[in-house]
This record gives C-alpha cells, sequence and structure tokens, in this order.
C-alpha cells in the first residue's frame, strides 16, 4: 500500500534511497540528531526534502565524492 507523502516531503523509504543506506541505518541517523521527522506518523515518518538534501550534500562532501558541493570555511576578517 502506498502511502500519501505531501509535496516537499520524503517518506523514510525515498530518504534513505536518496542516501543510499538502509532503514536501519536512516533510524540511526535520526537517534544521532542528523535527521529530524517533520510529519507522519512513528511507523511512517516523514522528513522535509530540505534536511534530506542537505544531509546527502555534507555526506558526499565528507567523503570525496565527485560532484560533491565543495564547502569552503570562513576565515576571520
Amino acid at each position: 500500500m502506498t502511502r500519501y507523502v505531501p509535496p516537499g516531503r520524503l517518506s523514510a523509504d525515498q530518504a534513505a534511497t536518496l542516501l543510499g543506506i538502509t532503514r536501519g541505518n536512516l533510524r540511526i541517523l535520526i537517534h544521532r540528531g542528523q535527521l529530524t521527522r517533520t510529519g507522519g506518523t512513528e511507523r511512517h515518518p516523514q522528513f522535509d526534502i530540505e534536511d534530506v538534501s542537505t544531509l546527502y550534500a555534507d555526506r558526499a562532501a565528507r567523503s570525496g565524492q565527485p560532484g560533491a558541493p565543495v564547502r569552503r570555511s570562513r576565515q576571520a576578517a
């Protein structure tokens, strides 16, 4: 059964697929506070697309994947 996911949100399966991880690893990210639920139910959580995209970009930049956004640190003026 397909559950309704409002625009701007991702289901847990969609978020895990985008991040390239399992649902179990997704739960670990939630437990560590790296990702927060924005809706759904306890059993069928939903996540904000922006939060998942930001987490994906951070993970890609740390792993050195090609095409990952380059983060530059700010220098004190």
